[in-house]
């Protein structure tokens, strides 16, 4: 399969003449029209998909003379959504019982006998939707959003500076938090809320999704059919972007990069928080599942290149 990438990149990316790369130039700019018609309409209908922002990715490669080798670098990256997708969708059925009780108790502790989703909400949330909670919408969406576009940056101006960190950090990461929602699924607040094991946690990521008029993923949004709701520790939405500043960290990427992205680890963790989608205690075990995921990747590529030195 990779010989067979390896000749798709050179059959894609080396044009036989100035015609054929002005006809490929002028493809990507019809590409990039139609990536920007897909996206206006998913605006217009407040349907988010990421199909026009990967038309435009694709069309910027196209342009740029690299449609092969966005091809064979994407391929991986496509292929480890895939998994991560079903595996989320398949832990659900196995039938594991739900804990609901120790992450709490290890909130009062780490809290000092409070839960901050608790006291957020009473003191923040007014029962409407507002910027607060727009921002904390768009940080739980970020989840998928802010790897896809820091992997396709580093891919396009920053080639051999950490897209296979990125993608594979966050890969052993999912695959880490998989494993644990398998052998012990955990609650989140607002779901041990409903059933009365702590105060009332408003789902405020639900509601605001309706307010705005994202009303497919509001439907969606807290349901058991649609996605793995016993997910919550660790918090893979804590780890990933953790991972992504590390990567930045590691291969000195720009400053403003880096700080964006300690902004956004930030923001990920309040959001979380505030919305009852995640206890503190998870995006600390997140972050910590982060650290172990990056040791354990490195670990294996010094060991790679052991095996390669005589």
């Amino acid at each position: 399969m990779v010989a067979a990438l390896d000749g798709l990149v050179v059959t894609l990316d080396e044009p036989s003449n100035a015609g054929a790369l002005r006809l490929r130039q002028g493809s990507a700019l019809l590409l990039m029209v139609f990536a920007g018609l897909v996206l206006v309409q998913g605006v217009l209908h407040k349907k988010l998909s990421p199909v026009g922002f990967v038309l435009a990715m694709l069309a910027f490669a196209l342009y740029t003379n690299r449609g092969g080798r966005f091809l064979r670098d994407w391929v991986p990256v496509a292929l480890v959504f895939v998994a991560y997708v079903v595996t989320a969708r398949a832990v659900p059925d196995l039938g594991v019982g739900v804990h609901y009780t120790p992450q709490i108790e290890a909130e009062r502790v780490l809290s000092l006998g409070s839960l901050p989703t608790i006291w957020l909400q009473e003191h923040l949330y007014h029962g409407k939707t507002g910027v607060l909670e727009v921002f904390s919408i768009a940080m739980y969406i970020s989840h998928f959003l802010a790897p896809l576009l820091l992997a396709f940056l580093i891919w396009a101006f920053w080639r051999g500076r950490g897209f296979t960190d990125l993608l594979y950090g966050i890969l052993i990461v999912s695959l880490l938090g998989e494993i644990t929602f398998v052998l012990a699924p955990t609650a989140p607040p607002w779901l041990a809320a409903d059933h009365g094991l702590i105060p009332p946690v408003h789902h405020v990521i639900k509601q605001g999704l309706y307010d705005i008029g994202l009303t497919d993923l509001a439907a969606r949004k807290d349901e058991p059919g649609s996605y793995n709701i016993v997910a919550a520790l660790p918090s893979l939405h804590a780890a990933w972007p953790v991972i992504a500043l590390l990567v930045i960290r590691k291969h000195r990427l720009p400053r403003w990069l880096f700080v964006s992205q300690a902004l956004l680890v930030l923001g990920v963790v309040f959001a979380i928080v505030y919305t009852g989608e995640h206890y503190l205690v998870d995006a600390v075990v997140g972050c910590a599942y982060a650290f172990a995921a990056w040791w354990l990747l490195h670990a294996a590529l010094r060991s790679g290149r052991r095996h390669q030195d005589p």
